[in-house]
């Protein structure tokens, strides 16, 4: 068997290959297993023989002429999901290899990058799909919470108006997850109305010159396809945006922790400041049904100094994350590369209920930002 044209397509095209029988799904998880021997520490949990019992009972299966979308495939979920969402997947015919790291400190897989203390992280989902190790992995917060959202790691991440969401190799392979999961992602035929913005809610938030640029190309392609693009960058107040945006800016675990330990004298406080936020969030949308967003203000700048000294300063940081704490749908796909060949990526976020239009907007984004790399 040949490992790149088996291992290297996503979830849509190793689907295509187990239905027509130019593979199996014991030969998806061989190719797999090798792939996953040097990049065992991006996951949690791993267990080979009940995935290998699932390959065997997925080959039975199809051989018996059944079908499915996720039947067969080499899947995985991510840490941050409870135990239904592994048994969802196991009930869909996937053969699931395991639990991916949810934890932001993996080195990028993006081939070229400099081998630096200053480079960001990325979850061991982000690179258990971006280095070919399964085609797609049920996540929570899949556009990717950190410096380095998916989009910027090659890959597509989407999350529904529920939380949960999909991290796979393009966004046709987000949506044959989806729809193998039972997600509901139709697009409704009626005209939409994207937004653009390149401002961020924190006051220090500055979007540099290639992520700009890239934000800007891909508004000038959307205006060829929709209905109308406009420029939608939040107008608020500075005390507001200067209260918010830590707020904004707390992960995951921070946010739980102020739920759970802010003293009660302080909880109407923070009520209130969700209530601000929500008016906030319900500005930001008026009038569009997609607001476009830097995925990150881009990559750190370098400076020359005399004697031939390179002096990186200002590095890449988190763009307005609103998907985090709003609920909305969300997806981070690349958009562009920048001069060494870095993605560039665009975090694309939706009205409640719209993850159709959602990656329909992001289809079209991607198909325009350039060919997928092998891993």
């Amino acid at each position: 068997m040949e490992e790149t044209p088996v291992c290297y397509p996503g979830a849509v095209e190793q689907a295509r290959l187990l239905a027509r029988g130019a593979t199996t799904a014991a030969e998806l998880l061989a190719t797999a297993e090798h792939r996953l021997g040097s990049r065992r520490v991006v996951f949690t949990d791993v267990d080979l023989a009940a995935a290998r019992r699932s390959a065997e009972e997925a080959d039975r299966r199809l051989a018996a002429g059944e079908r499915g979308c996720l039947l067969g495939l080499p899947l995985a979920v991510e840490d941050s999901l409870p135990r239904s969402a592994f048994d969802a997947l196991a009930a869909s015919g996937a053969v699931v290899i395991g639990r991916t790291s949810s934890a932001e400190r993996h080195r990028n897989p993006t081939p070229g990058l400099p081998t630096t203390a200053l480079d960001p992280k990325v979850s061991g989902t982000a690179v258990a799909v971006a280095t070919g190790v399964v085609s797609g992995v049920l996540a929570r917060r899949a556009p990717g919470a950190g410096q380095v959202p998916a989009g910027g790691v090659g890959v597509v991440g989407f999350e529904t108006s529920g939380g949960s969401g999909v991290v796979a190799r393009t966004v046709d392979d987000v949506a044959h997850v989806v729809r193998g999961v039972g997600w509901e992602a139709v697009p409704a035929d009626r005209p939409l109305r994207i937004g653009v913005s390149l401002r961020g809610l924190s006051v220090t938030t500055r979007t540099r010159a290639p992520m700009r640029r890239a934000v800007e190309d891909v508004a000038a392609l959307l205006s060829l396809h929709v209905h109308e693009v406009v420029d939608h960058d939040p107008h608020l107040a500075s005390a507001a945006r200067l209260l918010l945006a830590p707020h904004l800016a707390a992960g995951p675990r921070e946010l739980e922790l102020l739920g759970r330990f802010v003293p009660t004298p302080l909880r109407g406080i923070c009520r209130s400041m969700r209530a601000a936020e929500r008016v906030m969030l319900d500005h930001m949308f008026a009038g569009v049904d997609v607001l476009v967003t830097p995925g990150h203000t881009g990559p750190a700048e370098t400076t020359s100094l005399p004697g031939g000294v390179l002096v990186r300063n200002g590095a890449t940081s988190p763009f307005a994350p609103l998907w985090r704490v709003s609920g909305y749908p969300a997806v981070s796909v690349r958009a562009a590369s920048d001069g060494d060949g870095n993605p560039l990526p665009v975090t694309l976020i939706a009205v409640p209920r719209a993850e159709g239009q959602l990656l329909r907007v992001a289809r079209i984004v991607e198909e325009e930002g350039g060919a997928h790399r092998s891993p």
